[in-house]
């Protein structure tokens, strides 16, 4: 059976790999050390208002489990990331980040350790609390690196009002991402519901399947199997189409269930704009 984008599930099964297999494993196990890290500084700023032994050793505790979280979330996150689907400059920081996170909650287990043994010693209560908060610090720049990469760089503003929406975007940055002008049909149906529904996986951020929406070039390219996705003036052989088309519950619908599927207005407006020639402008 044809899967996305033309490749095959025996060309799939021939490159079966362990690390593709569990590196998807990461976007569940990294829920583990941001509820662990967050409930130990919550333990710790405990310790700190109302300090007793019973304070001290949840901390104690919360900590090496921290640590060894953060150190399979790291792991899976570098098997994730050889899918090689992602932005470079966006994956570097979320990996530097993430990184981060594990080796600051290491040493503050140490230093911990060390605390618990001194706790008369203002050096180590000062170093350990200090990498506790450069591991917190750490872990909200992973955290918002990891959702850029996942739903695009733009995600927090989405839905923003207006004038915030400006004011925390900033001023526009350059880009490849085309920028159509006018009022043609792309400017004003396909490109939004493009923006909307698929950039997320197919945009500058992210290029699932190594395949990407926002470029011509690319879309004409395909993805993966190097098949075009997208055939001027001929909807029968543009794959896109018929990606769009399949039932929700269809491994190989487009955009994957659970995700805001094209209107049927936004569908027959991707299909006039094939038809006449899918060009962005």
């Amino acid at each position: 059976m044809t899967t996305a984008f033309g490749a095959t599930d025996v060309k799939a099964a021939e490159q079966f790999s362990w690390p593709a297999f569990f590196g998807p494993f990461h976007m569940i196990v990294l829920h583990f050390p941001i509820g662990f890290l967050t409930l130990t500084v919550m333990l710790e700023l405990r310790a700190m208002l109302k300090p007793e032994r019973n304070s001290r050793r949840a901390v104690a505790f919360a900590l090496p489990i921290t640590t060894a979280t953060a150190l399979v979330t790291v792991a899976l996150g570098w098997m994730r990331a050889g899918a090689g689907e992602f932005d470079e400059h966006l994956l570097a920081w979320h990996r530097i980040a993430g990184i981060g996170v594990l080796f600051f909650c290491l040493f503050a287990w140490l230093m911990h350790r060390a605390f618990v043994q001194a706790p008369g010693s203002f050096a180590f209560r000062f170093g350990y609390r200090g990498l506790l908060l450069a591991a917190f610090i750490c872990l909200s720049l992973a955290g918002h690196f990891g959702g850029s990469l996942t739903h695009g760089s733009g995600f927090l503003t989405l839905n923003a009002p207006p004038a915030m929406k400006r004011l925390l975007a900033g001023p526009p940055a350059e880009s490849t991402t085309a920028k159509p002008a006018g009022g043609s049909l792309y400017t004003k149906f396909v490109q939004p519901a493009f923006a909307k529904k698929c950039y997320s996986c197919h945009g500058s951020d992210k290029q699932k399947g190594k395949f990407r929406l926002d470029l011509r070039e690319a879309m004409l390219k395909g993805g993966d199997s190097g098949e075009p996705v997208v055939t001027p003036g001929d909807l029968e052989k543009s794959r896109l189409l018929y990606h769009v088309l399949l039932p929700r519950d269809h491994d190989d619908a487009m955009p994957p269930k659970g995700k805001e599927p094209l209107s049927p207005e936004e569908i027959v407006a991707v299909g006039q704009w094939i038809l006449s020639g899918a060009k962005f402008e």
